[in-house]
């Protein structure tokens, strides 16, 4: 009997639950996937919109459209697996197409996608997809697998509409990896000044992540002074003083770790410090130059 690939149903909740379970045993991040009642109830209110590949009754993969209320305009690509007994046959990639498909059908404008670095089937999806690599989230997540060293993840992003990046002043190591991203979403001119808003904090485990549209001087200093033992992302608004702000973050132990997607259609810089010096088996040249930028700023501060 051939695999179907179609939308999940409340009857699916249970066999997505035990595919979770078959392959990551009780390690897997989200542990809302161990909970049908769960996986039900995140679809019904189009928190999630799951995917199922199934076969005689059975779901052998699953994928969804994870969107975040404070992103309206965009989803992430994620919970992804498929079971070994039908790996081999394309069903990631149907996945993701069907969902790209759905993101498209609800509007959206982007779609991102979380790779974690010591998988490279989940790299190889991403560029099979369409994805575009904009970021090195580094240390950003307990291991899935088990492992007591912390997964680093490749930020991918797909845009479903123009998504273009403000062409800002960069210094020659930023622009080095921008540019393939600036041919490859557009860009525009800077904005005349940068976005009004102040500064916001929140702590995800071990990792701080801190927004910043103010830049000030006072902002910068209050931010190098978070405790040196935390891991600490900055998302910085790409205002015409962003070039600025990235080099005194630098300059406070802080390394590139690329662009994420911001409110509204914007991007946002993002900055990152306290993360550990490990070697990542990373197959995309941009995710492989903003951990060599990372790796020979450490080897500076050392």
């Amino acid at each position: 009997m051939s695999i179907a690939i179609r939308d999940f149903q409340a009857d699916d909740a249970t066999g997505v639950s035990a595919l979770f379970r078959a392959i990551y045993g009780e390690h897997y991040v989200y542990p809302d996937v161990y909970l049908p009642s769960m996986i039900r109830r995140h679809n019904a209110a189009g928190r999630w919109h799951s995917a199922v590949a199934v076969r005689d009754g059975r779901v052998l993969g699953h994928a969804a459209l994870w969107r975040d209320p404070h992103c309206p305009g965009s989803a992430e690509l994620a919970l992804n697996v498929v079971h070994p007994d039908a790996r081999g046959q394309g069903l990631a990639t149907a996945l993701g197409r069907h969902l790209r498909a759905q993101g498209v059908a609800l509007g959206l404008s982007m779609l991102t996608i979380k790779q974690v670095s010591s998988h490279g089937q989940s790299q190889r999806l991403a560029k099979t997809l369409g994805f575009h690599t904009t970021g090195l989230l580094l240390d950003y997540v307990a291991s899935p697998f088990g492992q007591p060293q912390p997964e680093s993840i490749v930020l991918g992003c797909l845009p479903l509409r123009s998504r273009p990046i403000p062409a800002l002043n960069w210094p020659a190591a930023w622009r080095e990896w921008l540019t393939p991203l600036s041919r490859a979403f557009g860009s525009v001119p800077p904005p005349a000044q940068g976005p009004g808003g102040g500064l916001s904090i929140a702590s995800h485990g071990r990792r701080l992540e801190v927004g910043m549209e103010d830049i000030s001087g006072g902002r910068l200093r209050e931010v190098a002074a978070l405790p040196a033992g935390r891991l600490v992302y900055v998302r910085l608004a790409l205002g015409p003083d962003a070039p600025r702000a990235a080099a005194a973050l630098q300059q406070a132990g802080f390394v590139c770790g690329g662009l994420v997607p911001g409110p509204d259609g914007s991007w946002q810089a993002l900055l990152l410090r306290g993360h550990g010096r490990q070697e990542l088996a990373l197959s995309c040249p941009l995710a492989n130059r903003l951990h060599q930028l990372s790796q020979q700023a450490a080897a500076v501060a050392a």
